[in-house]
């Protein structure tokens, strides 16, 4: 979106993604591209003890979901968030490896025993 006005600190033309209005004055650490993200609604289980008893709930929430670049620089980071500003970006290879893994997952045990996960300890 900067093409038109492009302030002098922007290194070139914004991603066609970019939804963000660059200007002049945008602080150092401001001046990147984003757009303006995915909220997925999703359901998920919260397990706690409660002394000795574990318990489990299922909640309501959603994971946002974006695209962010430094301005000059040529990495796409992938955002993964919650709704409470739980976030982690992921390179671009990440990302699509985390999304070739979930729809192996998906798609049944067969295509998950290529790839086993690495235990935890």
């Amino acid at each position: 979106m900067g093409d038109i006005g492009t302030p002098s600190w922007q290194s070139g033309a914004c991603p066609d993604w970019c939804t963000v209005e660059h200007a002049e004055q945008d602080h150092p650490d401001d001046r990147s591209h984003r757009d303006d993200g995915i909220a997925v609604p999703v359901a998920f289980r919260i397990r706690r003890f409660v002394g000795a008893e574990l318990v489990e709930e299922v909640a309501q929430g959603h994971l946002v979901l974006g695209r962010w670049q430094r301005d000059g620089d040529p990495r796409t980071w992938y955002l993964l968030g919650d709704d409470n500003g739980t976030e982690l970006e992921l390179s671009e290879e990440s990302f699509r490896r985390l999304v070739d893994s979930m729809q192996r997952l998906i798609d049944g045990p067969p295509a998950m025993r290529a790839q086993p996960s690495p235990r935890r300890s």
